[in-house]
């Protein structure tokens, strides 16, 4: 038997991935999202109110609260620290690769599993979202704990795999709202297309379960509703929703395709296995379009469900997951890298299948498999701890006020800083002014360097405290000069 068998390779992997997704977590917090939501989660511990999300510079990352009510609850136990923030994110990550490990090892065998749990688990960017604590984290393991219960209730017809197919969704629709539900219900609309197994797909009871599923959600929205007067609901309705379908979000937009092109890093070094995908499936679909496809599109558009008489098999379920984690964005005029991650898993699989049936399957997963562990390394050592080094700046500086205001007093703010991650290491009262409210306020600003000296011009009483501070606004690419003031008494 050799040393390196199957089993203790992915042994061996699983425990690299561990020491990765586990290491280095005490780094400062990252701006924008993360650090809004850990100032959101403490803010809850603090006040034990779970309904209101309210926290400095953080307005545009509010979202349905499960992430926030499990940080709080482990800030709880733990305390409120950066490995605690990105402990239960990391989990996540961690629980979606062995999912994908589990589904190709009963689709495929245990190689391909292998094979796919390495591409998943070892590629640029999938494994980097257990390094931060975003709810997307969340979110793709919500959504591939759903996928996996699909395909078994499918091929086993076992009720509890309707319950956590259900329950995926429930807990998915209190992370971030729709996408779950876009991913999981449109795999099962397409799904009915197939004759074979439309009435296994019937059988998950839409009708009885999708209003159970929604329950938590709407009972969070209720009480949300009756304590701000609906404001809360009303603006996630507008952001998340209604303005994401039509315009691009933080400018950050692209056309059809886009996703398409951006696998090629992301799943680097597995590169050159997704090229040799979209090659083989792209002629396969040309075919298949010219010999009838465009006939069956027809009728699905016009609804007259004939369905396909081909039998079910892996690679069809896999194909037709992909529509509305990954296909569906590609609409959207509004392109966030984080939109088709429940669509890394599928590919991942996918990927697996498609090394196994090369030649020389083994020479290549070593290759790539090599220069995945390297990159991987050099994450680790080097460029992770060169970027921690960039988020220190907030933290030296909201110490450094600290020092400088009286405790009891609260800090203004002008001029669009945000910077959440200073909300956090500050941990004072915040109160973000406008320009009207600018001349009348008393007490202490922190306020841009160009806003410092445009007041100073126009005769604003304004005495500076300290010297001046700068940032580097990562998130932005630039820095900031702050500058500290107070307003002289009359």
């Amino acid at each position: 038997m050799k040393f390196f068998s199957v089993h203790r390779t992915f042994l061996f992997l699983l425990s690299v991935l561990v020491v990765f997704l586990f290491y280095g977590n005490s780094s400062p917090l990252v701006d924008q999202d993360e650090a809004a939501y850990a100032g959101f989660s403490r803010s809850m511990m603090e006040t034990g109110d779970y309904l209101t999300m309210d926290f400095p510079y953080s307005t545009p990352h509010r979202k349905p609260p499960l992430h926030f009510w499990i940080t709080s609850f482990l800030f709880q136990i733990f305390g409120p620290t950066e490995w605690v923030l990105r402990m239960f994110p990391a989990l996540c990550i961690l629980g979606t690769s062995l999912l994908t490990y589990h589904l190709t090892n009963v689709m495929y065998g245990h190689r391909t599993a292998l094979y796919a749990f390495s591409i998943l688990s070892f590629s640029l960017y999938f494994p980097l979202n257990g390094k931060i604590a975003l709810v997307d984290s969340l979110l793709v393991f919500f959504s591939m704990l759903g996928f996996v219960s699909l395909y078994h209730w499918i091929l086993s017809n076992k009720i509890r795999f309707v319950f956590l197919f259900w329950l995926s969704v429930s807990l998915g629709l209190l992370v971030k709202g729709p996408p779950i539900l876009i991913f999981l219900g449109g795999t099962c609309v397409l799904l009915l297309s197939i004759n074979q197994i439309r009435f296994r797909v019937w059988k998950l009871n839409p009708f009885l379960w999708l209003p159970v599923s929604l329950t938590p959600l709407l009972l969070w929205g209720y009480f949300s509703w009756q304590k701000d007067n609906g404001v809360l609901i009303r603006w996630m309705l507008d952001w998340y929703i209604f303005r994401r379908a039509t315009d691009p979000v933080f400018g950050q937009s692209g056309p059809p395709g886009t996703y398409l092109m951006l696998f090629v890093i992301t799943l680097f070094p597995w590169t050159r296995i997704y090229l040799s995908f979209l090659n083989e499936y792209g002629w396969k679909l040309f075919a298949y379009l010219k010999t009838g496809g465009l006939k069956l599109f027809k009728n699905l558009l016009l609804w007259n469900w004939k369905g396909i008489d081909s039998h079910f098999t892996p690679k069809r379920f896999l194909l037709i997951g992909l529509g509305f984690s990954w296909i569906f964005y590609e609409c959207l005029a509004s392109k966030l890298p984080s939109y088709p991650l429940s669509a890394y898993p599928i590919l991942a699989i996918i990927l697996g299948d498609q090394l196994s049936r090369k030649h020389n399957q083994i020479y290549m997963f070593r290759l790539y498999l090599t220069v995945a562990l390297i990159m991987i390394a050099v994450f680790s050592f080097i460029i992770l701890p060169k970027f921690s080094e960039l988020r220190i700046d907030t933290k030296k500086t909201a110490a450094s006020i600290q020092n400088l205001i009286p405790p009891n007093e609260t800090l203004h703010s002008f001029g669009g800083l945000g910077i959440p991650s200073f909300a956090y290491y500050y941990h004072r009262p915040i109160q973000e002014i406008t320009w009207e409210e600018i001349q009348t306020t008393k007490g202490y600003l922190l306020v841009t360097e160009s806003d410092f000296l445009l007041w100073k011009g126009l005769g604003l009483g304004w005495e500076t405290i300290g010297e001046p501070f700068s940032i580097f606004a990562y998130d932005r690419n630039k820095k900031l000069n702050l500058r500290l003031v107070k307003t002289k008494e009359n």
